[in-house]
């Protein structure tokens, strides 16, 4: 897109440009007005972990930013003892023999959203939460190059700023950004 002066009208070549980069943009903020958001997700493949195992990586990632300087020894201390092993519990619950998430997006959604509004840590939910998240979408073969950084973080500060009575609603929008890969 040319850069113009602050006075100039957009030209149309300009308006289209930016139509078609951010499409899924506008859909997704559409969606989020009128509160049409996807139920369920389509992965349904066989993708588990145990809570010693996202304990472990919540561990070496904390070990990382202690060397970046990024957290300090309370990052990632566990508020009560098994409070990750809940949240790994309630991710994968089933009911009557059926998962009651039973797709890869609904698992990985849900994660994000307990691992950072049931502060499970003395500090570094947010973070914690946010890597929990995308260390589950690798793990299932779902992590896309179209979730940036900053999508990451936006999404992660809508979770931890939205009200318990907004569930749904935040779960919808992080199933249809899953879907926008």
């Amino acid at each position: 897109m040319k850069e113009k002066g602050r006075n100039k009208k957009p030209e149309n070549q300009d308006v289209l440009e930016l139509v078609e980069t951010f499409a899924n943009t506008w859909f997704s903020l559409e969606a989020y007005d009128t509160q049409n958001f996807p139920t369920s997700g389509a992965t349904k493949k066989e993708v588990s972990f145990t809570a010693d195992e996202l304990s472990q990586a919540l561990h070496e990632f904390k070990q990382e930013l202690l060397v970046r300087k990024q957290a300090t020894d309370l990052f990632g201390q566990e508020k009560s003892k098994d409070a990750v092993h809940g949240i790994v519990g309630n991710v994968f619950q089933s009911f009557d023999k059926q998962d009651v998430y039973p797709t890869v997006e609904e698992k990985a959604s849900h994660l994000l959203y307990f691992m950072v509004k049931n502060h499970p840590f003395v500090d570094g939910n947010k973070r914690s939460g946010a890597f929990a998240f995308v260390w589950f979408l690798r793990k299932a073969g779902l992590l896309q190059t179209s979730l940036s950084p900053e999508a990451l973080t936006a999404l992660t500060l809508l979770v931890a700023e939205s009200s318990a009575k907004e569930k749904e609603r935040i779960i919808g929008l992080i199933l249809l950004l899953l879907q926008r890969r």
